[in-house]
């Protein structure tokens, strides 16, 4: 029997990320988006960040827009929020369900 692809996938990042994860980041991003229709991408467990990562974040979302997909960023911590605020930039963020029922 044929195994039916999923429509969403998440993606999960932990720790500190930065240009020594690009490389594998960018093929979680790609191997997702090529496969699901909705890729979420979940920052919840994640320290810190660099501008490397930020960058796969739009380039990822460009590739499923492409696609005619969805590309989102879930849990994202208030300190990376405030980073990107600073350099005015926003990744296209989906209020995960945890947190609509916690509202």
């Amino acid at each position: 029997m044929a195994r039916k692809k999923s429509s969403d996938s998440t993606v999960i990042l932990e720790d500190s990320i930065g240009i020594e994860q690009a490389e594998s980041i960018k093929k979680k991003f790609t191997d997702s988006i090529n496969s699901n229709k909705t890729t979420l991408v979940d920052l919840a467990k994640v320290t810190d960040i660099d501008t490397s990562i930020i960058q796969l974040f739009f380039s990822a979302n460009n590739e499923a827009t492409a696609q005619k997909k969805e590309f989102f960023v879930i849990n994202i911590p208030d300190d990376i929020k405030n980073l990107l605020s600073i350099m005015s930039l926003s990744l296209p963020e989906k209020v995960s369900e945890e947190k609509v029922e916690e509202q």
